[in-house]
């Protein structure tokens, strides 16, 4: 093939995904107006300000038994491993691309790699520029960054950001699920391990060690069977990227639904096996099985491990409570997606009355948020202490009944009857 039609082919698939970053762009903002109309600007604005304020008197002041050391490790860890990869890949792609993969490798997957880096070196950095002020003035850190040069440590930090988004790449390669967790793991330990030495530990050692970490993940990377261009693999992590956005969107406004993959989990869908088997609670079985293979579930029980653990090391009374309000909002708008499940075609032939579907899913729903009060409320009396604790503070830190019951009782109001409540109510656009 000529150099022109090669030059030709590199233009044709830089433009192309071009082209559907900004269809994508196109397609979400305008549901934004609606986001904001809704509130929840001015609820992230808040929430903002308010981590501002705390965020300045803490670097005005730290206090001496404040942990920087493990979270600066663990934010910084968190914020190198993050390797998400954006190819707008369709399914047709594989047919109609197939045959140009070697530039489709080269001239598309390694422009959205390249970007993918860039996003996550300036995350990384970021998240470096507001931890330095904590590392070089929290008492448990100031000698440590005596040795440590900053700018070197912003360096390390992004080269260890950028070769995580590489490792993420040749993961995906990975012919074998297996091989694909396990090279995953290694690389979160690894990571982890890489950003604690550099924080902690003298620099030349530590550079040493990172060094280390990253040419073993290196060597590791070699061993599996690979495909050239996982196609199936990128096209169902684009296909999951969009399904989130469109999650998130339909929380504040109707949008296209994006057809889910089921998950197994093994651990909870037996739950569904529990409902009897009769005609009148037919729906309530095909709901809580779509809800505990679906991605909502997927989000929800993530949010609510989040909160917990949020709860668990606060070490504040009023902080546990706000923190468990917010997480219940934010669980009864999740739980708000049954209303707009859709099975699939063969269930209209089903002899079940269409009108007890919304009842069944405000059901469903109405004893998730109850099932989410319950977890959560019972992790604030069994780790009252926890934070302090972890803190090293010798306060003793006490639950305080009068907001814990207040948020249980907003919780029960909101999750038990007000989201069920708007879920059953039967609305001219609704497809029964």
């Amino acid at each position: 093939m000529s150099r022109n039609a090669h030059g030709e082919q590199g233009d044709f698939l830089r433009s192309l995904r071009r082209e559907r970053a900004a269809g994508f762009r196109r397609e979400i903002v305008p549901y934004f107006r609606y986001v904001f109309q809704s509130g929840f600007g001015l609820f992230a604005s808040a929430i903002f300000f308010a981590a501002l304020i705390w965020y300045t008197d803490l670097i005005k002041d730290v206090p001496a038994d404040w942990p920087s050391k493990w979270v600066g490790a663990v934010v910084l860890s968190l914020a190198a491993l993050r390797a998400p990869l954006r190819t707008y890949l369709r399914p047709a792609d594989p047919i109609f691309l197939l045959a140009m993969e070697n530039r489709v490798l080269r001239e598309y997957i390694g422009g959205a790699l390249r970007r993918a880096i860039v996003a996550g070196v300036l995350r990384t950095l970021v998240v470096f520029a507001l931890y330095a002020p904590i590392y070089i003035r929290s008492p448990q850190t100031a000698e440590l960054a005596d040795a440590h040069s900053p700018a070197v440590l912003a360096v390390l930090f992004a080269l260890l950001a950028g070769y995580n988004v590489y490792g993420g790449w040749r993961e995906r390669r990975a012919a074998a699920r297996s091989w694909r967790i396990g090279l995953k793991a290694v690389r979160v330990l690894l990571t982890a391990a890489a950003v604690t030495a550099l924080l902690l530990k003298p620099p030349a050692a530590a550079i040493l060690f990172a060094a280390v970490c990253m040419a073993l993940l290196a060597l590791l990377w070699r061993l599996p069977a690979q495909h050239a261009l996982p196609w199936e693999r990128l096209i169902e992590e684009e296909a999951s990227s969009r399904r989130k956005w469109m999650g998130f969107l339909s929380w504040f406004v109707d949008v296209p639904s994006e057809t889910a993959k089921p998950a197994y989990r093994r651990w909870i869908a037996w739950v569904g096996n529990l409902i009897p088997w009769s005609k009148r609670w037919a729906w309530h079985y095909l709901y809580v099985k779509v809800f505990l293979r679906g991605d909502t579930f997927g989000a929800f029980w993530r949010w609510i491990i989040v909160t917990c653990i949020v709860v668990a090391v606060s070490g504040s009374a009023l902080a546990d409570a706000i923190a468990f309000g917010v997480s219940l909002v934010v669980c009864g708008l999740q739980l708000s997606e049954l209303k707009r499940v859709r099975f699939v075609e063969t269930a209209d032939t089903l002899p079940l009355p269409p009108q007890g579907k919304l009842a069944a899913a405000a059901s469903v729903a109405r004893w998730s948020g109850i099932a989410a009060v319950a977890v959560i409320g019972a992790v604030g009396p069994a780790t009252a202490g926890l934070g302090a604790a972890l803190g090293g503070s010798g306060a003793e830190e006490r639950l305080r009944l009068d907001y814990w019951l207040a948020a249980i009782a907003f919780g029960l109001l909101w999750c038990g009857w007000w989201m069920p409540r708007k879920i059953a109510k039967f609305r001219d656009e609704d497809d029964l």
